[in-house]
């Protein structure tokens, strides 16, 4: 079939209409999903929050030198809030989060060995698991492989508490830290 140059003309106008309507519709459904993604992500980080908060009032809070180096560290600052970008803090929040599962299945499989109740770090555990997979569906793609530190070992009873009263305290400041950063967020994007 041969097109007239007449006829060609409202072909291109035609498909031109529709490639346009694809991209405007495509884009205006991500924004929605981003956001409601963000809230998503708020809301599990309130509830991790929430179990941090309870199993550090269950643990009785001692001063000893804390000493496990490969926890993320939080250098933030208030003014930090006001520079935030969505892709970078999804990054870093996926990093540390990561690395805070990594010390936790360190500290549930030396509670298995030691005969010691670890349904509380469970629970810590698949809350982080939603928590990534709600973060790697944010940024699309997972960022570089992490590097896991060697661990010491945990010996005794009193070395495991230690471990996991420092972790529990790093946690519970690192989802204070990332729960403002995202409402944040979720509100420049409102």
């Amino acid at each position: 079939m041969k097109l007239s140059p007449d006829s060609t003309f409202p072909l291109i106008l035609l498909m031109t209409c529709v490639e346009l309507f694809t991209f405007v519709t495509a884009r205006s459904t991500n924004i929605p999903q981003e956001k409601k993604g963000l809230q998503m992500l708020y809301q599990d980080m309130c509830m991790l929050l929430k179990l941090v908060s309870q199993e550090r009032d269950r643990n009785e809070m001692t001063d000893f030198e804390q000493s496990l180096t490969s926890l993320p560290l939080l250098n933030y600052r208030t003014e930090d809030l006001k520079s935030l970008e969505v892709s970078s803090t999804l990054g870093q929040l996926y990093s540390g989060i990561k690395s805070f599962k990594f010390h936790l299945d360190w500290i549930h499989q030396k509670q298995e060995e030691m005969g010691i109740n670890y349904l509380q770090t469970k629970k810590l555990d698949d809350r982080i698991q939603i928590i990534t997979k709600l973060v790697l569906k944010q940024i699309g793609t997972a960022p570089s492989e992490l590097v896991y530190p060697s661990l010491s070992p945990l010996n005794t009873a009193w070395n495991l508490y230690q471990a996991n009263v420092e972790i529990l305290d790093k946690l519970y400041f690192f989802c204070n830290w990332y729960i403002r950063a995202l409402r944040v967020l979720k509100h420049r994007q409102q």
